[in-house]
């Protein structure tokens, strides 16, 4: 604690300049608000278009980017939260955006088996509430995982999702300069996301790169598509350009046939009896509105808020929504299957480097002018360095931990934002993290990559303003603690290599105490130690997934239609059946890529057949686009 009472002076200025920053967004946020209350637009807005999309997130505004290529369509992006301010595009100030308005604030319910260390025992969940979504929040990490991941979701009566196709598909999300250029697969096209380098690291990056490579691991790009390795490291790739967060929004800009609507919450998808999607209904600014589709409705809001909107328009388990008095339109597993990314270890390493991810660089005016000039530590992601393992060693099966390196953890900001948007107790923090204010720390996030345990999204109610009930059922299955033992495990083996000892790199052995009275790094240790530190690493995906229409846990096809219903499909992270060995919105945004080809096929099918029949009753139209 000597720390605080020494530079009180220079945590009251980080705690002033911090602040301000958030009340900058807040005060962005209301003057936009009232200024599309006021500058009522109703007029604006048709009764009637081609293609309507909920959510404009990573998914949904690729999507909606890639079907707008066809000058013929219009196409309606509705998004429940606000514009984006520039304050947004800072990368470093990620962990800030947190517990804003541009974010749904969602918790878990309390945890039996983990998140002992957190408030209620409830894991924050952070999910942009913001044109862009979750990629104006997020913390920028491009990494597409293994090859062999996509392969689970190949089934026999689909030729649809196999690894080359997906490849083909992660490329052409991709725009990195020169990465590409000799490949013919790669489409250099308007509208690509841009990867970057970090073009700011600390000494954290060599260290754990050679304690990496020390202990046999590739070094290298882990894009690169190998199929068989040991497992590796690589510096972090980014979505950023020029120093700047690229979110997905910005896909958007020029698109004069896409109209995006904000602060516009949609409570209901329209179904005939037929169960063919027609349009929604919503809510804007008090005002109820219908909104129809000619061709699909197009659910993009996430792996919360898709099964959300379904269960609240009868689509999902019979028996819950008959519990509710929802009336059931389709018996679907709607909400199940949720899984996520799981992680622990904060500031478990102690080094002697300097960190971007701390009080100084906010402190010093010259970040935000370096910033400016695409340069500087307010350009830096957070995670510096990522790595996929297999904990067990075996070649021939995928990774199942993956780290990711922050050069700072919990307590290089002193408990100003950090503590309170993870939700650490205030015991904890006192008895633990707070020893460690002014000592230069780096957190490795040993992250389970493929979880047994599975959770499920439910309605509260059948009021679309309450929030869902969010039950991960963390750490529920023991497989998952015992990779997580493996990976710390193996965090102590690198900080005892060479390399890491060069930049003063070792275990901080202070025990956590709730876990104090087992021995020190011990596996009963370390599994105590992990149920309390219990984090997310923001990646859940899973409560529509994908698969054939004969598997009774599937929501979708592999065209992403709903089953049981027409015009309806969903398209975003909920529909993954299982989870990629990365952090997903690369995944996510590959997923909008291949389902915009899957939309465009099917309506081109449809007006040839359309336009051939009318041909054949000598009628042929000269336009069969809305057919």
């Amino acid at each position: 604690m000597w720390f605080l009472l020494r530079y009180s002076w220079v945590l009251i200025i980080y705690t002033v300049s911090s602040g301000l920053y958030i009340a900058l967004i807040n005060l962005h946020y209301k003057f936009d608000y009232l200024t599309d209350w006021f500058c009522n637009d109703f007029e604006t807005i048709n009764d009637v278009y081609d293609y309507i999309i909920v959510g404009a997130g990573s998914a949904g505004c690729v999507l909606a980017a890639r079907l707008s290529e066809d000058p013929t369509v219009n196409i309606l992006v509705i998004e429940a939260g606000g514009r984006p301010s520039a304050l947004l595009d800072i990368p470093i100030a990620a962990p800030m955006l947190q517990k804003t308005p541009y974010d749904w604030q969602f918790y878990t319910e309390p945890q039996q088996n983990a998140c002992l260390g957190l408030n209620e025992q409830r894991s924050p969940w952070p999910r942009g509430k913001v044109v862009g979504g979750t990629s104006r929040l997020n913390y920028l990490v491009y990494l597409r995982g293994h090859v062999a991941d996509y392969d689970s979701w190949v089934s026999p009566d689909c030729q649809h999702w196999s690894r080359n196709e997906i490849r083909s598909y992660f490329k052409r999300a991709e725009r990195q300069l020169g990465r590409y250029a000799n490949d013919s697969v790669f489409h250099s096209t308007l509208g690509s996301i841009p990867v970057s380098d970090l073009l700011h690291t600390s000494g954290m990056m060599d260290g754990l790169l050679g304690a990496g490579e020390e202990l046999g691991y590739k070094i290298g790009d882990l894009n690169s598509g190998e199929t068989r390795f040991k497992g590796g490291f690589m510096a972090t790739q980014s979505t950023t350009k020029d120093g700047s967060r690229f979110s997905a929004d910005k896909l958007l800009i020029g698109r004069n046939n896409v109209k995006i609507l904000p602060y516009t919450q949609v409570t209901k998808v329209l179904l005939r009896r037929n169960f063919e999607a027609y349009g929604v209904r919503a809510v804007r600014h008090g005002h109820r509105l219908t909104l129809r589709a000619r061709r699909e409705v197009i659910l993009s809001a996430g792996t919360v808020g898709s099964p959300h909107l379904l269960l609240l328009s009868g689509i999902g388990p019979a028996k819950h929504l008959q519990e509710l008095g929802i009336t059931v339109a389709v018996d679907l597993p709607v909400g199940e299957n949720l899984q996520d990314h799981v992680a622990t270890g904060l500031d478990l390493v102690v080094t002697n480097q300097s960190s971007p991810l701390s009080w100084q660089t906010v402190v010093n005016p010259w970040n935000p002018i370096s910033y400016l000039l695409g340069q500087g530590p307010m350009t830096h992601p957070g995670c510096e360095v990522v790595g996929m393992v297999n904990t067990l060693g075996r070649t021939d099966e995928l990774p199942d931990l993956q780290f990711m390196a922050l050069p700072g953890g919990l307590s290089s900001d002193a408990g100003v934002v950090l503590k309170r948007v993870m939700g650490i107790t205030d015991k904890l923090w006192r008895e633990y993290f707070a020893e460690l204010v002014g000592t230069p720390v780096a957190t490795l996030l040993p992250t389970v990559l493929h979880p047994h345990s599975r959770g499920c999204i439910k309605l509260r109610s059948k009021n679309p303003n309450d929030p869902p009930v969010i039950d991960p059922r963390y750490l529920s299955d023991p497989r998952d603690v015992q990779v997580l033992i493996r990976g710390l495990q193996l965090l102590v083996r690198l900080t005892e290599t060479e390399a890491m000892r060069k930049i003063g790199g070792m275990v901080w052995s202070t025990p956590l105490p709730p876990c104090a009275h087992l021995p020190l790094f011990t596996p009963p240790y370390w599994e105590c130690y992990i149920r309390h530190i219990t984090v997310t690493a923001y990646h859940f995906v899973g409560t529509c997934r994908m698969g054939s229409e004969n598997d009774a846990t599937a929501v979708v096809d592999h065209m992403l239609q709903v089953h049981k219903t027409s015009r309806l499909r969903v398209v975003d992270a909920s529909v993954m059946p299982t989870m990629p060995s990365a952090n997903i919105n690369a995944a996510v945004m590959m997923i909008a890529e291949k389902a915009a080809d899957l939309i465009k096929a099917h309506w081109h099918l449809q007006s040839l057949q359309v336009c051939h029949l009318q041909d054949v009753f000598l009628t042929r139209p000269t336009n069969c686009r809305h057919h």
